[in-house]
């Protein structure tokens, strides 16, 4: 299935070949400026490294940070050609090496550091640079580590017919990410980007890189795009015995192309964009920002539980006091009741003096009492 203009496909493809001059300078100018990017990156880590070391760090000659800046820009690949029994690619070519040779040493040893870091702005050198990575990045996925994979284990892929998923996914996948992220991996596993080159566990064995994860996403996008076996499966019928892939191989290219790199460009303006309007396009910064809601929720739901208990405990408190005063309040009414019965008591035992009678009214609206009369019997 054709989704672009094959011309505009194949130009697209084919761009990362351009050279300055067929004749004159005949190196590739995404292949210099890939290489001036992982020098930069070289250089920059290597100061890092230097102003965290507690001793001062000696010279690197410049053959160990050549065959670092070799190793992080064709190690992908050749560590999977390497995997599939194939040489590597850049052993038959009379380009590849002097054009990387050539950026490491004008980054390296000329004032074109200097200019680039003052006088361009950084926004535009790191998107021109991304560009050109991404797009040898994909190249490489697709022509290496899914492609080259298809065709080492062709004879696999046929058993069992075009009815089932039979091509080797697990070897596309695996080979296409280490096409596309291989370098980093290597620079992490031997410590390329520090003064003594040691074995030592690599980053992404406890958290996976980004570089990783949009490697392995564009291997994914090219390996299904160009799968006759997972078209048929979709459709749910073999379509010209299972020939027929959703799109063509130059498509298929130029897509894993622009799907790298605006991975690539959004992961560098992700700090930008989140800063200017407050959302992100990484998913991780959105996973983040939902364990961070979920554990303000949390704490929330404690605080109120612990209100809560805090408010029952005081009304339970209230409650017992309520009543011990109450329980007082009965004891002190009984108390005087007590002593008025006795008092009361005391005065009818006692006898009343001769001569003398006291006359109590027995209406309520008399409270005068009236004296005793003394009559002479």
């Amino acid at each position: 299935m054709a989704l672009f203009n094959s011309q505009w496909a194949s130009a697209l493809v084919e761009l990362p070949t351009l050279t300055f001059h067929h004749a004159l300078l005949p190196l590739s100018i995404f292949f210099t400026l890939h290489g001036i990017r992982v020098t930069i990156f070289y250089r920059q880590a290597i100061k890092q490294a230097a102003e965290q070391s507690a001793d001062k760090p000696p010279h690197i000659p410049w053959g160990q940070a050549l065959l670092s800046v070799l190793a992080m820009a064709l190690g992908g690949g050749s560590t999977t050609s390497v995997l599939l029994g194939m040489p590597p690619s850049w052993l038959g070519s009379n380009i590849v090496i002097p054009t990387y040779a050539l950026s490491f040493f004008l980054v390296q040893y000329t004032p074109l550091y200097d200019f680039l870091m003052d006088f361009v702005p950084p926004a535009v050198l790191d998107s021109v640079l991304i560009i050109a990575d991404g797009s040898l990045r994909a190249l490489s996925i697709a022509k290496l580590g899914v492609d080259g994979s298809r065709m080492r284990f062709l004879a696999d892929s046929h058993q069992g017919g075009t009815g089932g998923l039979t091509e080797p996914w697990f070897a596309m996948l695996l080979l296409g990410m280490i096409s596309g992220s291989g370098g980093g991996m290597l620079a992490d596993l031997l410590r390329l980007k520090t003064h003594q080159w040691t074995f030592s566990t690599p980053s992404f064995v406890h958290a996976v890189t980004f570089d990783m994860k949009a490697s392995l996403l564009s291997s994914f996008f090219y390996a299904a795009s160009t799968s006759p076996q997972l078209y048929s499966v979709l459709r749910g019928s073999s379509v010209e015995g299972g020939k027929i892939s959703l799109l063509e191989g130059n498509d298929a290219k130029a897509m894993t192309m622009l799907v790298m790199c605006t991975l690539m460009l959004g992961q560098r303006a992700e700090p930008t964009i989140y800063r200017l309007t407050g959302f992100s396009p990484s998913p991780s910064r959105w996973i983040g920002s939902l364990q961070t809601k979920i554990a303000n929720g949390s704490r929330r739901d404690t605080n109120d539980n612990e209100d809560e208990t805090v408010k029952m405990t005081k009304v339970r408190h209230g409650d017992e006091t309520a009543e011990e005063e109450e329980e007082e309040g009965y004891t002190r009414r009984s108390t005087r009741g007590r002593r008025k019965s006795g008092s009361v008591s005391k005065r009818l035992a006692s006898p009343e003096p001769a001569g003398l009678s006291v006359d109590i009214p027995t209406t309520r609206n008399s409270t005068r009492i009236r004296k005793s009369v003394r009559k002479d019997l």
